[in-house]
């Protein structure tokens, strides 16, 4: 640095024009080629609003990736409560208790995905340990193990 350059103090967190949030998760501009079809057949196909599909797709999405992530549900029902709200004409009570018991449905929604994911894995992995002591049981021994 010379003698003319001043340091600038950064602030905490996020710069003025970082868009960190935009390029990963649940504000990401890109969907996948799966994810746009996915959003025109919820629209065209169960005549959802485009953007309560959108919110859909990409909460789904999230969650695939990581079930378990709060930000992604509330962020998602906060997204929600905001469009009703505006197009319903719903006055602030209500949009506070319509997000709270969709980030409630969310978050079991999410549990329950994540604990059905669960068992699906335990399940193959026992299926697998089954089938390998099967097959040496009855003489066809499997050598995944060896090299």
């Amino acid at each position: 640095m010379t003698a003319n350059q001043t340091q600038v103090k950064r602030k905490r967190g996020g710069q003025k024009g970082n868009r960190n949030a935009r390029k990963h998760g649940f504000y990401s501009a890109a969907l996948s080629p799966a994810e746009t079809s996915q959003l025109w057949d919820i629209t065209n196909l169960e005549g959802v609003d485009p953007e309560i599909a959108f919110v859909r797709v990409k909460l789904q999405s999230s969650l695939e990736r990581d079930p378990g992530n709060r930000r992604v549900i509330r962020e998602a029902s906060r997204l929600l409560a905001k469009w009703y709200s505006a197009n319903y004409g719903l006055d602030a009570t209500t949009g506070s208790y319509l997000k709270s018991v969709v980030q409630d449905l969310l978050e079991t929604a999410s549990v329950q995905h994540s604990a059905a994911l669960h068992s699906s894995q335990k399940q193959m992995a026992d299926d697998e340990t089954n089938r390998t002591y099967l097959n040496n049981l009855i003489g066809h021994p499997t050598y995944e193990n060896s090299i």
